[in-house]
This record gives structure tokens, sequence and C-alpha cells, in this order.
């Protein structure tokens, strides 16, 4: 069996969510001796567009295609001719079993056509809502969540100059491309639920957790007294929907707690930082375990219906408690009072309240529980993906 996997980004050169979760995924398939590629993509502003480098990075083999040039236009979202014939000429090269999607934006949405040329069966993991909504978040012009895609609430929240047949066009492009998907996986309840309420079919999409390496992890369950000092933490990009603002202006507020956050920022920092807020960069996932380490509760505040953070699990791994917004893939994974605590998106009361309980006690931590029990294991992830490659094949 040989894969494709075709990803808008892939490490070392991008380490988000569905980044990473691609490069264990890839790791296990070849592990498991599936014969897989990668196509990605590069920014590299000091070589040529387009220029292609073949890469073997950790006995994976990849293509990436430099694209330095950003999305200036509204249709370079969607098409880009050139990525469109780079990958044609790859994909014939290879001429895989089974292309596994993870994410189009900055490549190309008719990399599906291309493939359905060739009858070639696709697979799609849903990483966020940019099929259906260009900022991927489903988050409005005003910050707040949107009711639904149309073409009237996207004209309204674009941030491009576009009229409403361009929007028009684009829709139905982007409904035709999905179609022509075979089987989505969904890592989350709350995004299959909203690709069905778009009229998905539900035998077409399977849900599924996102697997981890969960050995480059360690357990360490901590004991806490009533004397002990906590360690909040932030673990991501350091971004609006994040609830980057409702998380300062509660620490703000504190004399004596402290909050360490990991993610890239940057010339905004001097307006968020405080004496007790502590901005640590950003971290390679390969030393996942040095950030984890510093950390007693993980607080993820975001304010958009979140898929399946990678960080909470991760957090689980290390037998860390997690503080999180009650929606989305965010409450699935955490129960309130077993295994951590949920407050109203955005409620800046409600959290500090939380927080203020856990410093004033910290031995209500101990009674946590079922941490590591409900995160899987790639091994087993990969495992039911193969037997979709195989059902497709």
């Amino acid at each position: 069996m040989r894969i494709l996997k075709v990803i808008h980004g892939f490490p070392p050169d991008y380490m988000a969510g569905s980044e990473v979760y691609s490069y264990h995924l890839v790791k296990e398939l070849i592990k498991q001796e599936i014969e897989t590629f990668v196509f990605t993509r590069v920014e590299n502003e000091f070589d040529d567009n387009y220029k292609i480098y073949n890469e073997k990075f950790e006995n994976i083999n990849i293509r990436r295609v430099n694209k330095p040039k950003k999305d200036y236009l509204y249709e370079d979202k969607f098409y880009d001719e050139n990525i469109d014939k780079i990958f044609e000429e790859y994909l014939l090269e290879i001429m895989p079993n089974i292309v596994h999607i993870g994410h189009l934006s900055h490549l190309s949405t008719n990399i599906i056509a291309i493939i359905k040329k060739y009858n070639i069966p696709i697979v799609y993991t849903i990483h966020d809502f940019w099929l259906y909504c260009i900022k991927g978040q489903m988050i409005n012009q005003n910050g707040e969540i949107c009711s639904n895609p149309s073409v009237e609430n996207c004209l309204a929240c674009s941030n491009y100059v576009v009229n409403k047949n361009k929007i028009q066009n684009s829709f139905s492009h982007m409904q035709k491309m999905i179609n022509e998907i075979n089987i989505f996986i969904s890592p989350s309840k709350t995004l299959k639920h909203f690709f069905i309420e778009q009229g998905i079919e539900a035998e077409k999409i399977r849900y599924l957790k996102y697997g981890f390496n969960t050995n480059k992890i360690t357990y360490n369950k901590k004991e806490f007294t009533k004397n002990s000092k906590i360690n909040f933490g932030f673990m991501g990009r350091v971004i609006p929907t994040k609830g980057i603002k409702v998380l300062v202006d509660v620490f703000k507020e504190f004399p004596n707690e402290v909050l360490s956050i990991y993610g890239n920022i940057g010339v905004q920092k001097r307006f968020l930082e405080t004496k007790n807020i502590k901005f640590k960069g950003a971290y390679n996932n390969n030393t996942i375990n040095d950030v984890l380490n510093d950390i007693d509760v993980l607080i993820v505040p975001s304010t958009w219906y979140e898929n399946a953070p990678l960080v909470i699990q991760e957090a689980f791994l290390a037998g860390i408690p997690v503080i999180t917004s009650n929606i989305g893939g965010m409450a699935e994974l955490v129960e309130n009072n077993v295994n951590g605590f949920t407050f109203k998106v955005g409620n800046s009361e409600e959290l500090k309240n939380i927080i203020l309980n856990i410093s004033n006690n910290p031995t209500s931590l101990n009674k946590l529980q079922n941490f590591r029990d409900n995160v899987v294991d790639i091994e087993d992830d990969v495992k039911a993906i193969i037997k979709i490659y195989k059902e497709l094949i």
C-alpha cells in the first residue's frame, strides 16, 4: 500500500497541531510498513518561488514547494495553478493507492480534482472549519462565533476586497471539492456534527480521536500540599481567538499567581506582559516534556469551537489538569471536576474564580483523575486509519 499525505505545513518548519499530528501519523504509518510520502509547502524568502525541495527527513520522503508569497487576494486562498502543476507531477510519480489530506490552505483546493482525475480515493482529516470558512475558525468580523457559513456572512467578514459573486463562486467550487472526498475523519464530535449540518452524509464521516506518541511524554501526576505554589501555563499560538486577552486580563488582577506562556509572540508582547506573566517563547514539540515539567495546571481559554486541542491531551499524558472553555472539542475532552475544570467561554470572572480556588486550595487537584486513560495511542489510531484505507482500496 502506498499513501500520499498532503498537508499545508510539516515539521521541522511548522509545528502547530495539524502539522504535529500529521508528522506522528506519517511516522507510525512507516513504522507499520506502509509506504508513505508527503507533499507540503515551505516559506523560504531567500529562494525562488515554487522551487521544489525533495527531502528525506527522519526517514520520511517529502516534496516541499517553496511558497513565500502571501495570500494577497481572496482567490489565492483557494486556487494556485503552479501548485496544481507541481502536485500533479508528483502524484503521477508516486501513484499512491490513497491520498490522505490534512489541510489545503496555502496550497490549492484543485488538488482534490486532480486526484479524482486518476480515480484515487481521498481521505480528509478535518482539523478546523476551513472547508466552509476562509478563516478556518468560524469567528466573524467582531471576534464572535459565526452562526453559520453563508455568502452574506462571509462577505461581511472577509479580510479581502471581494464581491458577492466571487464568494458565491468559491462556495460552489468548495462544495464540488467536498463532494469528491470519499471519507472524512473527524477528531471531535463537534466538527462531525457541524459537517453533517452542512449536508455531508453521516456515513462519510468517521469519528476518530487524534493519536499521540504516548512514549514521548512522561506521566508525572503531582501530589500537592496546602502550601504548594501552583504554576499555571498556556501553550500554543498567541493570537486573540486562543483567549489570550481573557487570560492576561485575569492574571493582571492577581498579586501572586504566575502564568507562563509558551508560544510565538512579536512586538505585541509589551502590551500583554506584566510582572506575573512570563513569556517563555516558542517550543519544539520534540522537547515538549521540558515545557510540561514547568506547568502544574494548563489553561486553554480559546474563544472558538476548537476541534480537539493537542495541548489538552498532551497535558493529560503528563498528568496535568486542564482549565478550558466549555465549548467545542475542549468541552469534549475536559470533564468538570474530573480531569480539570471548565468555564463559560470568554467569562473572565468564572476563570478567575477557578484559578483562585486552586491557588487557595492546591490539594483539590489531588482528587482529579483519568488523565492518561482517555488519550489514544498513535499506534491504535493508525490501525483504525489503515482499515479505512483498505475499505476504499
